[in-house]
């Protein structure tokens, strides 16, 4: 069969770099012997016009979708598009806004044909092995793990399965997705060689925050794909593909301490000419001196932290296991003994908090010692606890279009749209307009993409309204 892979179209892409979902399900599916096309909407500035024209002439026997939350208007219209030009086109929604709410994702696209929640690989996997006649097949389908599908007018999830040997997963296409074709627009845009890659070497999450989807798509337990397959694919990209920085994409990769050690020993006793980043957060409380040492002689030189708040009683309601205390302890740990860039994370607008809460949270921000910061609007993820107050309060009216970085999300916060909106304003204001940021984030800047970029950033958030 011939398949399209595809990022939607978005409002504005923050990140731009070959996509690891896809490109492992590209693998799954060339190894069936199915051509496939990956298309990434930001890598190739995709408009309506120029992805309608493509389902026209592609003639594609399926097209699968990645989907976040805050793409679901998007993927609704590429699905609509899809059917006017390509009707007899299957389409497959899988990615983390599915894996949080299935029947929800299946009953808004009256037109999507199928979903897969969580690790898609695994039912990807039995799912082509079937027969094109076999989708209509209710026995069979039914066996295939993971799959959300049509059983006459009742929406059928069937049993949920993680992989238990990550080793057993194919490494991504690479060749569909070769990282020199990417602008220098990785995760948090900022980089220190190039070109840049991610990988992924772990999985799951053990932890509660209530904000968060992540245990939707990879389940709760932590595993670890073993060093040496780890080592393989990155001598692949090194190699081959010329890669010279890798973003490691886990949400718990220091977890595991004994496996960062071997890791980051592994990449000094190679001599290898890399640069390393963790750009989705550490726990901070994984991090001691001797780790951080061997981590920034083995070339880690920026990572991002979950700090979320400057109050205590709302990280104790956000269920992070983190206090403001611990947070400055291990920040300042980090600076005394690396130069490693920090960029903390912080929510605004979570139910209950009061206008000074989040003012001790700007103030808090100024006061650590980490080089960028994020303030971004609280968003009830599908999936997460905050999900399941959210809906029953809300019920199906959910306003998707303000699922977005830079919007509110109407009847979450106690405090009001305007003034969250003044709020984060202020705090971008307050945090970057001083002359050791800004001159620090001067000195990363390397292309003019890379300003671009910013620009957008900075112009949503302060002439954008919510």
């Amino acid at each position: 069969m011939k398949i399209l892979l595809l990022k939607p179209i978005s409002d504005v892409y923050y990140v731009i770099q070959p996509n690891l979902g896809l490109g492992y399900l590209a693998s799954i599916m060339e190894e069936k012997h199915h051509e496939v096309q990956i298309l990434d909407s930001g890598k190739e500035s995709l408009t309506w016009k120029k992805f309608s024209d493509i389902v026209k002439q592609g003639r594609f026997d399926i097209i699968g979708i990645q989907m976040f939350t805050h793409e679901v208007l998007s993927v609704k219209k590429h699905i609509e598009i899809i059917k006017k030009v390509s009707p007899e086109t299957m389409i497959i929604v899988g990615g983390a806004h599915v894996s949080g709410d299935p029947v929800g994702t299946m009953d808004f696209m009256k037109d999507l044909d199928f979903g897969f929640v969580g690790e898609a690989e695994i039912g990807m996997e039995k799912f082509f092995e079937l027969k094109k006649k076999d989708y209509k097949n209710a026995d069979l389908l039914k066996k295939i793990p993971n799959l959300v599908w049509r059983n006459n007018d009742k929406v059928e999830i069937n049993k949920k399965e993680c992989h238990e040997q990550l080793d057993l997963i194919k490494f991504p296409a690479w060749h569909l997705m070769k990282p020199s074709e990417y602008p220098v627009a990785p995760h948090g845009n900022f980089c220190k060689k190039s070109p840049v890659a991610p990988m992924i070497i772990s999985r799951g999450c053990p932890f509660q925050c209530t904000f968060c989807a992540g245990k939707a798509v990879t389940g709760p337990r932590l595993r670890y794909r073993s060093l040496g397959n780890v080592i393989k694919e990155l001598m692949i990209l090194y190699d081959k593909y010329k890669v010279r920085e890798i973003h490691i994409e886990d949400d718990n990769f220091t977890m595991k301490r004994d496996y960062v050690e071997a890791f980051c020993n592994e990449i000094i006793n190679r001599k290898l000419d890399l640069a390393f980043a963790l750009p989705n957060g550490v726990r901070l409380d994984t991090l001691d001196k001797e780790l951080l040492e061997l981590m920034e002689k083995a070339g880690f030189y920026s990572m991002g932290v979950g700090i979320e708040s400057g109050s205590n009683r709302i990280l104790k309601l956000m269920k992070k296991s983190l206090s403001k205390e611990k947070v400055r302890e291990k920040i300042e740990l980090i600076k005394k003994y690396t130069h490693i860039d920090i960029t903390g994370f912080f929510l605004m607008g979570y139910p209950s908090e009061t206008e000074e809460e989040i003012k001790e949270t700007i103030e808090f921000a100024k006061s650590l010692n980490i080089d960028k910061a994020s303030f971004m609007f609280l968003m009830p993820l599908p999936g997460s606890e905050l999900w399941n107050l959210y809906t029953q309060k809300m019920g199906h009216d959910i306003p998707w279009e303000n699922f977005f970085y830079y919007r509110i999300v109407p009847g979450l916060a106690t405090v009001s749209a305007e003034k969250l909106r003044k709020l984060q304003r202020r705090a971008m204001r307050q945090f970057y307009l001083r002359p050791k940021i800004m001159l620090g984030l001067a000195k990363e800047i390397k292309t003019y993409s890379q300003v671009k970029i910013i620009a957008k950033r900075f112009t949503n958030i302060f002439l954008k309204k919510s």
